[in-house]
């Protein structure tokens, strides 16, 4: 998360007409007032404390929640309270720049910015910079330790977008990209990660919703080689199974026909010329009639096999068939 910087004395209120703001820096100020030609705007300016020359002219859009608290340089990245003014270095270069709130275009109506760059003794507007706080939601993440500044996008609950940017020849470049979304199953997303290495290489892979589907989760267990298994009912009263693998990744889905055995209380499918029967201590997986077993860590079980007959019962699972 963006660190909460507050500098210096809070914004100063001079009269229904003008706003004063003094807290973002030691060598300037900004005020703020009615724009004459346009009702619906106000007009920023921000001055040298020095000289009292005005350096930035811009033309805002503020509502009466901007003045309720109107402390600078705080940025509660991605949906908290974002200042006026954010006063930090952008690009990196040992000198801070300045970020004006003029309006609320960015994701889903949040705040929106245009950034000045310092270059000799004054800021220019950067259409770069601008563009990460426009375009995304909210203002961005400056990450100083690793000299990145994080974006975030999103539409609706189920698509996120997460950007990396380095710094490179005075512009922001994209060094990585993860873009999740949640499958139609509403049990796991699907993520494709964008990454520059000399070039832009890119990577797929799939993860269980786990903090959705806790509720439908039949069984569960963790085995020997701490990889898991989850059986998990749909909303539409399907079973999937998912393999995943050690570090969460989804190695094996499947959800077609499913077979259950009161006598064995086992559950089987078959996938090609390979047939899986899950019982509560393990996994037989059986290629070509040669038999694996994978025991199981019976501790992390959740709930038994027997649940998905219950459950077959009261509910129905369209998935599902009973063997004996």
């Amino acid at each position: 998360m963006k660190k909460l910087i507050i500098l210096l004395f809070p914004c100063i209120l001079l009269n229904a007409q003008k706003y004063k703001i003094n807290d973002f820096s030691k060598d300037f100020y900004a005020t703020i007032t009615k724009n004459t030609k346009d009702k619906t705007s106000q007009i920023l300016k921000v001055f040298a404390i020095k000289n009292k020359k005005p350096l930035i002219t811009q033309d805002v859009h503020l509502d009466n929640y901007d003045f309720e608290n109107t402390k600078s340089n705080i940025a509660e990245i991605p949906y908290g309270h974002q200042s006026i003014i954010i006063y930090d270095d952008f690009n990196f270069d040992g000198k801070k720049d300045i970020a004006l709130k003029y309006g609320n275009e960015s994701c889903y109506g949040g705040p929106s910015f245009v950034v000045y760059l310092y270059q000799k003794n004054g800021f220019v507007e950067n259409s770069d910079f601008s563009d990460l706080a426009q375009n995304y939601c909210g203002f961005f993440d400056i990450d100083e330790s690793k000299k990145q500044i994080h974006v975030m996008t999103k539409s609706g609950c189920c698509w996120h977008q997460y950007s990396d940017f380095i710094i490179k020849n005075g512009k922001p470049f994209l060094v990585k990209q993860s873009e999740e979304a949640l499958d139609a199953s509403g049990l796991y997303f699907e993520t494709t990660v964008i990454e520059w290495k000399n070039k832009y290489t890119t990577h797929k892979y799939q993860t269980i919703a786990t903090d959705i589907i806790p509720d439908n989760i039949l069984t569960s267990y963790t085995l020997e080689n701490n990889k898991k298994m989850y059986l998990i009912k749909t909303e539409a009263k399907d079973i999937y199974y998912f393999f995943t693998k050690k570090n969460g990744d989804i190695e094996l889905k499947y959800r077609d026909i499913f077979f259950y055995s009161k006598k064995e209380n086992s559950l089987s499918f078959g996938s090609g010329n390979i047939k899986y029967k899950i019982f509560n201590d393990r996994i037989e997986v059986t290629v070509n009639n040669v038999k694996t077993i994978i025991n199981a860590k019976t501790k992390t079980r959740k709930n038994n096999i027997s649940d998905i007959y219950n459950t077959y019962k009261s509910e129905s699972l369209d998935n599902l068939e009973i063997v004996d």
